[in-house]
């Protein structure tokens, strides 16, 4: 785990100019899954070189047959672990921690866990640097996890810097009587925002279109949060244009698998501008 720990500080290093520069104004990045292209998806490797590079995060949130609250992508284990192909709610935290959850994304990570939720907000209590946004997919989670959820929220004080999403209305509602400071947001497309504005129940408009600078506008008059999600690997989500686009239309933070290129894209295009 040393090797990983050099190579990933030395990852850190190279990109932290990038950080210490990014424009005031620039919406704030959010790595889908961790900077899951340079470290296995929803561990604590990925999430660490976020904190570090002043990037967000979105992460996945499940149950265990026991339940732990964990960090993993899928409901099954075989895709991201070593585990059989059974589902995480079918296993136990102490077994679920005997799983190699970094191996199967390059040989220089074995012997990387699947994290719980806990070591994840610590995490984050205790390297983030300034403000941030965390993006809290709820996956799969019972009323004992609900609550297990907020109360986390609150031991590490995270509250703002965190939403809850994909958890469905009446969960959304059980959350805020837990505690009113949640977060809630939701993937919002464009013909749907008139309705989701009038039944008053999103902080955070996580918008699926690339949207004009009016809309934008509008919703934060509104006090609501405006991010964009481009979450999703390939060229059309590898996209300069957008990247652009959703910057001059003044969001505040955009969901993305290539936060790091979206970076330099917009560095380069001040530097064009200064020139």
């Amino acid at each position: 785990m040393k090797s990983i720990n050099v190579r990933l500080s030395l990852f850190c290093i190279c990109f932290c100019v990038l950080s210490q520069v990014s424009s005031a104004a620039d919406p704030v990045l959010i790595a889908h899954r961790g900077m899951l292209r340079h470290a296995p998806e929803n561990t604590l490797p990925a999430f660490r070189v976020c904190l570090d590079l002043r990037i967000g995060f979105e992460l996945d949130i499940r149950t265990t047959k026991d339940g732990e609250l964990v960090i993993i992508h899928d409901d099954s284990l075989p895709r991201t672990t070593n585990g059989p192909s059974k589902s995480i709610r079918d296993v136990t935290w102490a077994e679920a921690q005997q799983l190699d959850a970094g191996r199967w994304f390059d040989p220089a990570f074995a012997g990387t866990r699947i994290p719980t939720l806990e070591q994840t907000l610590k995490l984050i209590k205790e390297r983030k640097q300034g403000d941030t946004i965390i993006a809290l997919n709820i996956k799969q989670l019972n009323p004992d996890g609900e609550k297990k959820l907020v109360e986390l929220l609150e031991k590490y004080d995270l509250f703002e810097d965190s939403f809850a999403f994909d958890q469905n209305a009446e969960m959304s509602q059980r959350l805020k009587k837990l505690n009113p400071r949640i977060r809630i947001g939701q993937n919002v497309n464009r013909k749907s925002i008139d309705a989701r504005l009038k039944e008053n129940q999103l902080d955070v408009f996580l918008l699926t279109f690339v949207a004009e600078k009016a809309e934008v506008d509008r919703l934060k008059q509104q006090g609501k949060q405006v991010l964009f999600n481009f979450g999703g690997a390939g060229d059309a989500r590898r996209n300069p244009v957008v990247w652009k686009q959703i910057r001059a239309a003044g969001v505040e933070g955009m969901l993305t698998d290539y936060p790091l290129e979206c970076r330099q894209v917009w560095r380069d295009a001040d530097q064009q501008t200064k020139n």
